[in-house]
């Protein structure tokens, strides 16, 4: 990227107080690194104080830090300092505004001439879309949208402004897709849920799922995930809810907002998730279950029934985390306790053989 002035990274987050405050020049910076691999011309964002360290000996231009490590720093007046009293989500917001490569794509629209569009549909003229996509009939297309290539967007689809699908993304049609989506390799929106009808000879008929799934704003899925269309009414991702890599969405499901579900999560059909519901990685939750609002699912929880209380659960079938981790810890132990069981058995048969 071109050289950026700090007083212009300053002046952008100031007002929403990501940074408070600036020290030192205003110098350039080409791009972001790590503490220990960065140097000249390089913004690094340091939390802890071994990181200052590094950015002071490594000497790069300006580093964004907390209040408490600025004296550390400020002591060298060598590099420019920004204050931040969330140096973790500056680095979110500040990266993804300069430094993060797809919203640069957003700012360089093109159709490749490889795309297939369908003369149906009407194309903003700061899209992108990529090689051999397809846009099939009917499609709307927001604003500054980003399709990769390969990507496929089949009839009566909603793409909203500003979403970005990646390589090989599938949406099906009929689906929503909301504005500020991201949208990783390989998922698939809107594929047919798992409905079958057995005959008396228990052959399998399909059962056509006829709804739709709908990603409201905010959204970010991560690679290889699918979420399956609903029968009849929308599978639903809430607004601001962010997915890992392989996870499984069923016909029906609807999550609240700002959920995290993290890798491999399954959720079955019908499954209802509150807001701000957190799933470890290979979490399984089973059809027509609801669980309420802030609830965390930990160490493959398994769900297998309503959760009705916030809180932190674990294992499989769930317990509330401090009494599972307790039956884990008497779990470990059950070799012994059994070796003193049997010992304590045979002191009771031959006191019993003495009498």
């Amino acid at each position: 990227m071109k050289q950026l002035n700090v007083s212009k990274i300053f002046e952008e987050f100031n007002k929403d107080g990501i940074l408070t405050q600036m020290e030192g020049k205003d110098v350039q910076v080409k791009s972001v690194a790590a503490a220990d691999d960065c140097g000249p011309g390089d913004l690094v964002f340091a939390e802890e104080e071994i990181y200052a360290k590094l950015v002071v000996e490594r000497g790069a231009s300006a580093v964004v830090t907390s209040p408490k490590l600025v004296k550390e720093i400020g002591g060298t007046q060598q590099i420019t300092i920004l204050t931040s009293p969330n140096v973790k989500l500056a680095r979110a917001l500040i990266c993804q505004k300069y430094f993060d490569r797809e919203l640069r794509q957003a700012d360089e629209p093109s159709i490749h001439p490889s795309a297939v569009i369908h003369e149906s549909v009407e194309v903003p003229k700061d899209v992108v879309i990529g090689p051999r996509a397809v846009v099939g009939p009917r499609v709307r297309l927001g604003d500054h949208c980003v399709l990769m290539s390969n990507v496929v967007v089949e009839e009566d689809a909603v793409i909203g402004d500003h979403a970005i699908l990646h390589p090989s993304v599938v949406v099906g049609f009929g689906c929503r897709v909301g504005q500020n989506v991201i949208i990783r390799s390989g998922t698939i929106i809107g594929s047919e849920g798992f409905g079958f009808a057995q005959d008396e000879k228990r052959k399998h008929h399909r059962i056509p799922q006829m709804g739709k799934v709908v990603i409201e704003d905010r959204v970010v899925i991560g690679a290889n995930c699918c979420i399956d269309r609903g029968t009849f009414h929308d599978t639903r991702i809430g607004a601001g809810t962010i997915m890992d890599n392989l996870c499984h969405i069923a016909h029906n499901v609807e999550t609240g907002e700002d959920c995290i579900l993290m890798a491999m999560t399954c959720i079955a059909g019908s499954t209802r998730l509150g807001n701000r519901v957190i799933t470890s990685g290979q979490t399984g939750i089973l059809d027509h279950v609801d669980v309420t609002d802030d609830t965390v699912l930990l160490h493959r929880a398994g769900v297998t029934n309503d959760v009705k209380k916030p809180g932190l659960y674990g294992g499989a079938p769930i317990q509330p985390l401090r009494e599972h981790m307790k039956n884990q810890a008497v779990v470990r132990r059950l070799s012994d306790m059994r070796a003193t069981i049997m010992e304590l058995k045979k002191k009771v048969t031959d006191l019993q053989s003495t009498e």
